[in-house]
Protein backbone atom coordinates (compact mmCIF):
# COMPACT_ATOMS: atom_id res chain seq x y z
CA UNK A 1 0.00 0.00 0.00
CA UNK A 2 1.56 3.75 -0.91
CA UNK A 3 2.03 5.92 1.72
CA UNK A 4 -0.48 8.50 2.15
CA UNK A 5 2.49 11.28 2.11
CA UNK A 6 5.09 9.84 0.00
CA UNK A 7 5.23 11.60 -3.21
CA UNK A 8 5.22 9.71 -6.26
CA UNK A 9 8.72 10.51 -8.10
CA UNK A 10 8.46 12.79 -11.43
CA UNK A 11 8.47 10.89 -14.81
CA UNK A 12 12.20 12.79 -15.28
CA UNK A 13 13.16 11.29 -11.39
CA UNK A 14 11.91 7.85 -12.27
CA UNK A 15 13.73 7.95 -15.53
CA UNK A 16 16.75 8.62 -14.56
CA UNK A 17 16.60 6.28 -11.69
CA UNK A 18 16.11 3.52 -14.32
CA UNK A 19 19.20 4.82 -16.47
CA UNK A 20 21.28 4.08 -12.86
CA UNK A 21 20.28 0.80 -12.36
CA UNK A 22 20.87 0.20 -16.06
CA UNK A 23 24.36 1.58 -15.76
CA UNK A 24 24.93 -0.57 -12.48
CA UNK A 25 24.53 -3.67 -14.24
CA UNK A 26 26.71 -2.87 -17.23
CA UNK A 27 26.84 -4.54 -20.50
CA UNK A 28 30.35 -4.91 -21.99
CA UNK A 29 31.14 -5.86 -25.35
CA UNK A 30 34.28 -7.51 -24.43
CA UNK A 31 35.09 -10.61 -22.24
CA UNK A 32 36.22 -9.68 -18.94
CA UNK A 33 39.86 -9.79 -18.35
CA UNK A 34 40.08 -12.40 -15.69
CA UNK A 35 37.27 -14.81 -18.01
CA UNK A 36 39.92 -14.76 -21.05
CA UNK A 37 41.59 -17.35 -22.04
CA UNK A 38 41.66 -21.23 -22.10
CA UNK A 39 40.32 -23.38 -19.93
CA UNK A 40 39.36 -27.15 -19.39
CA UNK A 41 36.19 -28.95 -17.70
CA UNK A 42 37.77 -30.67 -14.55
CA UNK A 43 34.66 -31.86 -12.91
CA UNK A 44 31.16 -32.03 -14.19
CA UNK A 45 29.09 -31.26 -10.80
CA UNK A 46 25.67 -32.82 -10.72
CA UNK A 47 22.95 -32.33 -7.46
CA UNK A 48 23.91 -35.82 -5.93
CA UNK A 49 20.23 -35.57 -4.12
CA UNK A 50 18.56 -34.69 -7.12
CA UNK A 51 19.63 -37.84 -8.72
CA UNK A 52 16.13 -38.36 -10.69
CA UNK A 53 16.95 -35.06 -12.70
CA UNK A 54 20.15 -36.23 -14.00
CA UNK A 55 21.03 -35.31 -17.17
CA UNK A 56 24.44 -36.47 -17.15
CA UNK A 57 26.32 -38.17 -14.56
CA UNK A 58 28.77 -37.12 -12.10
CA UNK A 59 32.23 -36.23 -14.07
CA UNK A 60 30.17 -37.52 -17.65
CA UNK A 61 32.88 -38.31 -20.26
CA UNK A 62 30.50 -36.20 -22.79
CA UNK A 63 31.25 -32.92 -20.83
CA UNK A 64 34.82 -33.95 -19.08
CA UNK A 65 38.26 -32.89 -20.36
CA UNK A 66 36.00 -30.68 -23.34
CA UNK A 67 38.09 -27.19 -23.81
CA UNK A 68 36.90 -23.80 -23.57
CA UNK A 69 38.05 -20.76 -25.19
CA UNK A 70 36.99 -17.07 -24.22
CA UNK A 71 38.47 -14.11 -25.74
CA UNK A 72 36.33 -10.66 -27.25
CA UNK A 73 35.19 -13.10 -30.54
CA UNK A 74 33.59 -15.21 -28.85
CA UNK A 75 33.05 -18.13 -26.06
CA UNK A 76 34.14 -21.64 -27.98
CA UNK A 77 33.58 -24.97 -26.16
CA UNK A 78 34.80 -27.92 -28.19
CA UNK A 79 31.70 -30.23 -27.54
CA UNK A 80 30.19 -29.98 -31.08
CA UNK A 81 27.84 -27.18 -29.87
CA UNK A 82 26.93 -23.60 -31.33
CA UNK A 83 29.70 -21.10 -30.77
CA UNK A 84 28.76 -17.56 -29.46
CA UNK A 85 29.81 -14.56 -31.42
CA UNK A 86 30.55 -11.63 -30.48
CA UNK A 87 29.67 -11.88 -27.06
CA UNK A 88 28.25 -9.15 -24.71
CA UNK A 89 28.48 -9.73 -20.68
CA UNK A 90 26.22 -8.09 -17.66
CA UNK A 91 27.13 -8.01 -14.17
CA UNK A 92 24.90 -10.00 -12.00
CA UNK A 93 24.41 -9.05 -8.57
CA UNK A 94 27.54 -9.94 -6.38
CA UNK A 95 27.22 -13.15 -4.06
CA UNK A 96 28.10 -15.90 -2.02
CA UNK A 97 29.08 -18.75 -4.38
CA UNK A 98 27.03 -21.05 -2.00
CA UNK A 99 24.15 -19.01 -1.91
CA UNK A 100 24.44 -18.45 -5.99
CA UNK A 101 24.53 -21.90 -6.62
CA UNK A 102 21.72 -22.85 -4.17
CA UNK A 103 19.56 -20.49 -6.34
CA UNK A 104 20.75 -21.70 -10.08
CA UNK A 105 19.43 -24.91 -8.88
CA UNK A 106 16.08 -25.41 -6.92
CA UNK A 107 14.62 -28.27 -5.97
CA UNK A 108 11.12 -29.16 -6.65
CA UNK A 109 9.37 -28.60 -2.97
CA UNK A 110 8.22 -32.09 -3.06
CA UNK A 111 11.83 -32.90 -2.39
CA UNK A 112 12.47 -34.42 1.06
CA UNK A 113 15.60 -31.90 1.13
CA UNK A 114 15.92 -28.56 1.26
CA UNK A 115 15.22 -26.51 -1.88
CA UNK A 116 18.06 -25.18 -2.51
CA UNK A 117 21.53 -26.91 -3.00
CA UNK A 118 24.29 -26.33 -1.45
CA UNK A 119 28.54 -26.78 -2.71
CA UNK A 120 28.69 -29.98 -1.29
CA UNK A 121 25.31 -31.70 -2.62
CA UNK A 122 27.12 -31.16 -6.01
CA UNK A 123 30.63 -32.72 -4.58
CA UNK A 124 32.20 -29.35 -5.26
CA UNK A 125 35.39 -28.67 -3.07
CA UNK A 126 35.81 -25.03 -3.64
CA UNK A 127 35.68 -21.83 -0.59
CA UNK A 128 32.56 -20.80 -0.47
CA UNK A 129 34.20 -16.82 -1.52
CA UNK A 130 32.36 -13.55 -3.02
CA UNK A 131 31.68 -14.31 -6.37
CA UNK A 132 31.07 -11.54 -9.35
CA UNK A 133 28.82 -13.25 -11.80
CA UNK A 134 28.47 -12.41 -15.57
CA UNK A 135 25.60 -13.52 -17.70
CA UNK A 136 26.42 -13.87 -21.44
CA UNK A 137 24.36 -12.75 -24.44
CA UNK A 138 25.37 -14.22 -27.82
CA UNK A 139 25.81 -13.84 -31.57
CA UNK A 140 22.85 -16.31 -33.12
CA UNK A 141 20.63 -16.05 -30.15
CA UNK A 142 19.95 -19.50 -30.81
CA UNK A 143 23.31 -20.16 -29.44
CA UNK A 144 23.13 -22.66 -26.21
CA UNK A 145 25.82 -20.07 -24.64
CA UNK A 146 22.80 -17.06 -24.44
CA UNK A 147 21.90 -16.35 -21.08
CA UNK A 148 24.83 -18.30 -19.28
CA UNK A 149 26.13 -17.41 -16.04
CA UNK A 150 29.92 -17.40 -15.46
CA UNK A 151 31.26 -16.97 -12.32
CA UNK A 152 35.23 -17.51 -11.14
CA UNK A 153 35.76 -18.29 -7.10
CA UNK A 154 39.36 -18.24 -7.85
CA UNK A 155 42.01 -17.30 -10.23
CA UNK A 156 42.76 -21.27 -11.51
CA UNK A 157 38.84 -21.86 -11.66
CA UNK A 158 35.80 -21.14 -13.27
CA UNK A 159 32.12 -22.45 -13.22
CA UNK A 160 29.20 -22.25 -15.33
CA UNK A 161 26.29 -23.75 -16.94
CA UNK A 162 25.86 -22.90 -20.75
CA UNK A 163 22.46 -24.69 -22.00
CA UNK A 164 20.54 -24.89 -18.91
CA UNK A 165 20.79 -28.55 -18.15
CA UNK A 166 20.96 -29.35 -14.22
CA UNK A 167 25.03 -29.26 -13.83
CA UNK A 168 27.84 -27.17 -12.79
CA UNK A 169 31.17 -27.27 -15.21
CA UNK A 170 34.11 -26.32 -12.85
CA UNK A 171 36.44 -25.61 -15.32
CA UNK A 172 41.20 -25.19 -14.80
CA UNK A 173 42.90 -22.29 -16.35
CA UNK A 174 44.90 -23.72 -18.88
CA UNK A 175 48.89 -21.90 -18.90
CA UNK A 176 50.63 -21.71 -22.22
CA UNK A 177 52.95 -24.84 -23.49
CA UNK A 178 50.90 -27.02 -20.94
CA UNK A 179 51.62 -30.63 -22.50
CA UNK A 180 48.84 -32.18 -23.97
CA UNK A 181 47.67 -35.33 -22.49
CA UNK A 182 45.94 -38.55 -24.09
CA UNK A 183 44.94 -41.68 -22.28
CA UNK A 184 48.30 -43.02 -23.67
CA UNK A 185 51.93 -42.22 -23.64
CA UNK A 186 52.22 -39.47 -26.58
CA UNK A 187 55.97 -40.48 -26.60
CA UNK A 188 55.34 -43.96 -27.70
CA UNK A 189 52.66 -42.87 -30.51
CA UNK A 190 52.64 -45.20 -33.61
CA UNK A 191 50.45 -44.05 -35.69
CA UNK A 192 49.22 -41.17 -37.39
CA UNK A 193 45.98 -40.65 -35.65
CA UNK A 194 47.97 -40.74 -32.38
CA UNK A 195 50.82 -38.25 -33.59
CA UNK A 196 47.40 -36.33 -34.82
CA UNK A 197 45.63 -37.10 -31.29
CA UNK A 198 48.72 -35.87 -29.50
CA UNK A 199 49.04 -32.71 -31.64
CA UNK A 200 46.18 -31.23 -30.18
CA UNK A 201 44.55 -30.71 -26.72
CA UNK A 202 40.99 -31.27 -28.48
CA UNK A 203 41.57 -34.36 -29.83
CA UNK A 204 43.45 -35.46 -26.79
CA UNK A 205 40.44 -34.25 -24.24
CA UNK A 206 38.23 -36.83 -26.42
CA UNK A 207 40.45 -39.41 -26.18
CA UNK A 208 40.51 -39.39 -22.29
CA UNK A 209 37.03 -39.49 -22.47
CA UNK A 210 36.70 -42.18 -24.57
CA UNK A 211 38.90 -44.58 -22.38
CA UNK A 212 36.80 -43.00 -19.50
CA UNK A 213 33.30 -43.87 -21.18
CA UNK A 214 34.95 -47.20 -21.69
CA UNK A 215 35.56 -47.86 -18.10
CA UNK A 216 32.58 -46.93 -17.04
CA UNK A 217 30.43 -48.94 -19.61
CA UNK A 218 32.82 -52.22 -18.81
CA UNK A 219 30.77 -53.22 -15.71
CA UNK A 220 27.67 -52.59 -16.91
CA UNK A 221 27.25 -54.92 -19.77
CA UNK A 222 28.24 -57.78 -17.53
CA UNK A 223 27.87 -61.23 -19.94
CA UNK A 224 28.40 -58.67 -22.90
CA UNK A 225 32.14 -57.88 -21.84
CA UNK A 226 33.74 -59.83 -23.80
CA UNK A 227 32.02 -58.39 -26.99
CA UNK A 228 32.78 -55.11 -25.30
CA UNK A 229 36.12 -55.23 -25.78
CA UNK A 230 35.88 -56.90 -29.14
CA UNK A 231 33.74 -53.74 -30.43
CA UNK A 232 36.43 -51.23 -28.80
CA UNK A 233 39.27 -52.99 -30.39
CA UNK A 234 37.31 -52.67 -33.79
CA UNK A 235 36.87 -48.99 -33.14
CA UNK A 236 39.87 -48.16 -32.71
CA UNK A 237 40.99 -49.34 -35.92
CA UNK A 238 38.50 -47.58 -37.61
CA UNK A 239 39.24 -44.08 -35.77
CA UNK A 240 43.02 -44.99 -36.51
CA UNK A 241 41.66 -45.01 -40.56
CA UNK A 242 40.77 -41.01 -40.20
CA UNK A 243 44.76 -40.47 -40.01
CA UNK A 244 45.21 -36.93 -39.67
CA UNK A 245 41.81 -35.70 -40.38
CA UNK A 246 41.19 -33.78 -37.46
CA UNK A 247 37.08 -33.42 -37.97
CA UNK A 248 37.09 -37.38 -38.67
CA UNK A 249 38.63 -38.39 -35.50
CA UNK A 250 36.83 -35.66 -33.25
CA UNK A 251 33.43 -36.77 -34.91
CA UNK A 252 34.89 -40.83 -34.22
CA UNK A 253 35.78 -39.94 -30.59
CA UNK A 254 32.53 -38.08 -29.88
CA UNK A 255 30.56 -40.88 -31.48
CA UNK A 256 32.08 -43.47 -29.71
CA UNK A 257 31.62 -41.77 -26.44
CA UNK A 258 27.87 -41.46 -27.37
CA UNK A 259 27.97 -44.87 -27.94
CA UNK A 260 29.53 -46.48 -24.76
CA UNK A 261 27.70 -43.87 -22.27
CA UNK A 262 24.13 -45.64 -23.69
CA UNK A 263 25.61 -49.19 -22.95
Amino acid sequence: MRHPYRRRPSLRLLGSTIGCFALMQAVAATAPTTLQGHWEVVQVAVDHRDQSHWQYFPDDPRLLGRQLVVDDAGIRLDDGSQACDAPAFSTLPADKLQHFIGDRFPRPESFDTPTHPNLADFDIHLADAAVSPVEVSCTPAGSPWNSAWLVMPSADRLLTNYDGSGYVLVLRKVENKEPIRASFACANAHSAAERTICASATLAGYDRSVAAAYRFALPRVGDDAAALRQAQRQWIGSRDACGTDVHCLGESMRDRIDELMQQ
